[in-house]
């Protein structure tokens, strides 16, 4: 009687390793931010703003909150069907560049991450940006109060410009006319006056609104360039149009180095802030005004 041998390719492919082996995919980068934007989105239009929780998920789609747990953690490979229902529970079309494919991945292996560090503003459409709720939706939200005022403070490369741009492309989204203004373009001949600062300041945001610049209209040296400014503001700038006006001002740290300038421009924005609170027939087009400021907290002053 002949019995069947067994070559070593047989031996390799009954081996207790192989057979630990899994074959699916993992969920990418891109597809990781593309649900978290998804995600914050939902929470804002129909969960009050709160983070869905991992049941709220899995009443949406389906699965169950292990599997969704598995496929959020980006760890265990999950088949492309699970993927799909995921992202059709949250409005999403699933994407090749969603997944890694057809990936032969040890349990417990994780997705790989770029080798090189990340520095400046990434764009919106980056896989990289990490979203880190409750920040966006608190911004999201707060910035489309009448009259809103912002404060962003972290150390350097902490993602403080990448978190607005998301913040910036959701205004534009609820149509509101946005700018941004980083100090750090105004010169030192700029900042060596407090009315050549501010001169700057409003025709910088009128360029930056694609309006015409109107100072010799507005400006007045008999009241002062605070004054000027504020009129600017108030009978030009939000009057030009009904639409909501988000104004970020990035790098403003810049003025901290300029004690005087800082103490009459931080004065001036916190009039606007508290006029915005008063919803008499004078100050209905404060409210239109949302002020977002970005400042690194490793840059200090009194």
């Amino acid at each position: 009687m002949m019995y069947p041998s067994h070559t070593p390719s047989d031996n390799a492919s009954l081996s207790p390793f192989s057979l630990k082996r899994k074959r699916g995919v993992l969920l990418s980068l891109q597809g990781w931010q593309r649900i978290q934007s998804a995600e914050t989105t939902i929470a804002l239009q129909s969960n009050d703003g709160k983070p869905l929780t991992i049941e709220q998920l899995s009443e949406r789609s389906g699965l169950s909150t292990k599997t969704l747990t598995k496929v959020r953690q980006r760890q265990k490979p999950v088949d492309v069907l699970t993927l799909q229902t995921y992202f059709q529970a949250i409005n999403l079309n699933l994407e090749a560049e969603d997944y890694l494919s057809e990936i032969e991945n040890e349990p417990g292996t994780p997705c790989p991450l770029p080798q090189t560090w990340l520095t400046g503003p990434l764009s919106i459409e980056s896989p990289f940006y990490i979203f880190r709720p409750p920040a966006e939706m608190t911004i999201f939200r707060e910035m489309m109060q009448p009259g809103a005022l912002v404060r962003i403070k972290a150390p350097r490369q902490f993602g403080k410009t990448s978190l607005v741009a998301h913040a910036i492309c959701h205004a534009t989204e609820q149509e509101c006319r946005t700018a941004i203004l980083s100090l750090q373009s105004a010169d030192s001949h700029v900042l060596s006056e407090l009315e050549r600062f501010l001169k700057w300041f409003c025709a910088a945001l009128s360029r930056c609104l694609g309006v015409p610049n109107r100072l010799d209209a507005f400006w007045n040296p008999l009241f002062g360039s605070s004054y000027s400014c504020d009129d600017y503001f108030e009978n030009y700038l939000l009057a030009t149009s009904e639409a909501p006006l988000l104004i970020v001002l990035d790098e403003i740290n810049v003025l901290f180095q300029y004690p005087e300038i800082a103490t009459d421009f931080f004065a001036l924005v916190r009039a606007w802030y508290e006029r915005s609170r008063h919803r008499s027939g004078q100050n209905q087009a404060w409210q239109k005004l949302r002020l977002i400021l970005i400042y690194s907290t490793d840059i200090f002053f009194p």
